[in-house]
């Protein structure tokens, strides 16, 4: 007998139809082993046995057969003992924090801190076994001016339904599930009367349905499709982040079940406003039209401004099967390729859309806004409107700009009227005085470009460029922050929900600090509030483009990360005291929310009792929606990464001008033209962590951060979803 293949280990996993050993030497043994019911010897769980490895199998785990029982977990004290030993191994760390694991295009895997808008980079050999979105107790140690962490538990699997490919095992007796999701390491091990009657290559669900070991035992939920098609691909990654890609019967036909008529006894307890000339707008394929505008010139040179917002709490009612679905969702999610709604479309894109010349129920916020931005007076009242335009911001572009003239038709097919023209020269003269000001006390204004990729009528990416920027953009923003403001201000004696970003903490503040010494930035850190960090991110305006995006990505790490909350702890970023998200309740329930709450305030009906009811569901409601919009941003991600990987797939060996910008220990990553990030290997090369460079020690060239060069594409991995260069 080949003594080198002789595993002693002290537990076996048994579960129904087959089972695990769990080796203690994990210095010579990196994972489990699958074991046969056939080859267990009639071992039971905990039982320390000794087993034999033999031949590799087709699937990913190593088989073995277990020879003899060592003990029959006769020693329970032995076993207390080992785990307590394991136990025992976070009394000898300090500060042990709960993290949240997640992985980064492939071979990167990063810890989050809730809250904190900032990561952690983790190297593989200190994953442990986490897998992406588990909850773990991590440590973090300083390397220079980097941190790093160490996973050391894991204390909640977020693992419960995932999109894999399914293959068979030997004899067809279980079959083997292989996962989209690179970095999941478990072997994945369904019996066969678990299969559903699914073939090899599906598309599947699979459910956890035991984990109580390190590895889980799996059942088949739902075959979903074969694999090969574009939009089973990115169904799969849908699936995989838990987003809610249809909705059922009931909720389809509660939504269709209002009608657009609106009753005679709702238009007397509202404003009337279809009167005032209004206007929306927004992008050129937006079908969720949420927001509109109406703008006055007082005789005092003060402006009268109205934002008027789709009503949709007078169709979501709290419980009804509309709100149970909003709430789950929370969120509407943007992908390259389509939209998730939070709500159905007969309500986003219909019903509650502010399409022109259609009556909508709309909330209104008047605001009587000083010649110097400063809001004087508000008020938020239930209204009636007829959108007169629906505009996008190309063309308000071109209409303040004078590239059209008055009363000339325009290529996009209507009349350009007097009215118009006045009321957004009118609306960009307030934009220009809110901006004005704003910059002047300091707000945070990052200018980070957007990607956009442009697909085909199949799906499949044609494009890839920087998403546009116009002028009207800005006035939109400003337009909406000024009402989320006032709302806030407005309500803030009663239960509510707000939009906070705290003040960054002293340590990262700190940590900036060093990373501007590094660099050679002449800007000393004192105070650490909004309007310092607003003149360090102007101080960055001359700098090289990758070293500005550079920097203003270090800043961006400082900061906390907004979230909801029901305590009013101020917007770090905006400089505001009270802020809280009122101008998209089709697509946040945040803004559902606080919709409710203004409602009943409006109609006297916030009693005692639900003043304290609000103030109960607010905190777990903050908490819920702020979790659901972390995850769609990940979705997003991954999504966009996809149909990048896609583009380039038939790039291979082409060259491409680019930008460094990140430089770690193996690798240096790099922008391209059209603003896709990627990274190029260095295999051969010196490291220089406080000057953020590297050095080949092949040709002796120096490669650093932001510098220019030509690289080649090597590789576009469809698996983990990243590009491959080299430099030319």
């Amino acid at each position: 007998m080949n003594k080198d293949k002789i595993i002693i280990t002290w537990k076996f996993d048994k579960k129904e139809n087959f089972g695990f050993l769990i080796p203690d030497d994990k210095n010579t043994y990196k994972k489990d082993f699958f074991v046969a019911l056939r080859n267990s010897n009639k071992a039971e769980n905990w039982d320390i046995v000794e087993a034999i490895e033999l031949k590799k199998r087709q699937w990913k785990s190593s088989e073995v057969r277990i020879l003899k029982i060592v003990s029959k977990n006769s020693n329970p004290s032995l076993n207390s003992l080992l785990w307590k030993r394991k136990e025992n191994i976070e009394e000898e760390w300090e500060n042990i924090i709960e993290w949240i694991y997640s992985q980064w295009r492939g071979d990167f895997w990063f810890v989050d801190v809730e809250g904190i808008e900032k990561w952690f980079f983790v190297f593989a050999q200190n994953k442990k076994w986490a897998l992406d979105g588990d909850k773990v107790k991590a440590v973090t140690k300083v390397f220079n001016w980097k941190e790093e962490a160490t996973v050391i538990k894991v204390t909640e699997r977020k693992l419960d339904l995932i999109v894999w490919e399914y293959k068979p095992g030997k004899d067809n007796r279980f079959w083997f599930v292989i996962p989209n999701n690179p970095s999941v390491k478990v072997d994945i091990f369904v019996p066969g009367k678990r299969s559903m009657e699914a073939q090899a290559g599906d598309i599947v669900w699979v459910h956890v349905i035991d984990w109580t070991g390190k590895n889980p035992e799996w059942t088949i939920k739902e075959i979903i499709w074969k694999k090969g098609d574009n939009k089973i691909d990115v169904l799969s990654l849908i699936i995989e982040w838990w987003a809610r890609l249809n909705f059922s019967e009931e909720v389809i036909n509660y939504a269709k079940s209002f009608k657009t008529e609106i009753k005679e006894k709702e238009s007397e307890k509202r404003e009337d406003l279809t009167w005032l000339f209004t206007f929306t707008i927004d992008w050129e394929d937006a079908k969720d039209l949420d927001d509109a505008i109406s703008i006055k010139k007082l005789e005092t040179g003060w402006f009268k401004l109205f934002v008027h917002i789709a009503d949709v709490s007078h169709y979501v009612r709290e419980w009804n099967p509309l709100d149970k679905e909003a709430y789950k969702r929370a969120t509407s999610t943007y992908l390259t390729d389509r939209v998730i709604p939070m709500l159905p479309e007969a309500l986003s894109n219909d019903l509650c859309s502010l399409n022109p010349n259609t009556k909508k129920l709309t909330l209104t916020c008047e605001m009587i806004i000083w010649n110097n931005w400063k809001i004087k007076s508000q008020k938020v009242y239930e209204s009636i409107i007829s959108s007169d335009f629906r505009l996008t911001y190309k063309e308000v572009d071109e209409i303040i700009e004078w590239k059209i003239n008055e009363n000339d038709e325009l290529m996009f097919g209507w009349i350009v009227s007097k009215e118009i023209v006045t009321k957004l020269k009118l609306s960009n003269l307030l934009k220009d005085k809110i901006t004005k000001y704003r910059n002047l006390i300091g707000v945070l204004n990052f200018e980070f470009p957007e990607t956009k990729i442009l697909l085909d009528d199949d799906w499949k990416p044609v494009e890839i460029k920087e998403y546009p920027r116009h002028n009207s953009n800005k006035l939109i923003e400003e337009f909406m922050i000024s009402a989320n403001e006032a709302v806030s201000r407005e309500f803030s004696d009663l239960p509510f929900l707000y939009r906070i970003h705290e003040e960054p903490k002293e340590d990262s503040i700190a940590k900036l600090q060093e990373t501007l010494n590094l660099f050679w930035i002449d800007f000393k850190l004192k105070n650490g509030d909004t309007k310092e960090f607003s003149e360090l991110i102007d101080s960055l305006e001359n700098e090289k483009d990758s070293k500005k995006m550079f920097l203003e990505k270090a800043i961006l790490r400082t900061l906390s990360k907004a979230v909801y909350s029901k305590e009013n702890f101020w917007h770090f970023g905006l400089w505001l005291s009270f802020y809280s998200h009122f101008t998209s309740p089709i697509r946040r329930y945040p803004d559902l929310q606080i919709h409710r709450i203004i409602k009943e305030k409006i109609h006297w009906k916030l009693n005692k009792s639900r003043k304290l009811y609000y103030d109960t569901i607010l905190e777990k409601v903050s908490k819920h929606t702020s979790d659901k919009e972390r995850k769609a941003e990940k979705l997003e991600y991954k999504v966009r990464d996809y149909f990048t990987v896609q583009f380039y797939k038939d790039k291979v060996w082409e060259e491409f001008d680019a930008n460094i910008n990140w430089v770690i220990s193996k690798w240096f990553f790099v922008t391209l033209k059209d603003t896709s990030e990627w990274f190029v290997e260095m295999n051969n090369s010196e490291f220089r962590d406080e000057l953020q460079e590297h050095k080949d020690l092949s040709s002796w060239k120096v490669y650093k951060l932001w510098d220019s060069l030509k690289v080649r594409l090597i590789e576009a991995d469809e698996s983990l979803l990243r590009l491959n260069f080299e430099i030319v």
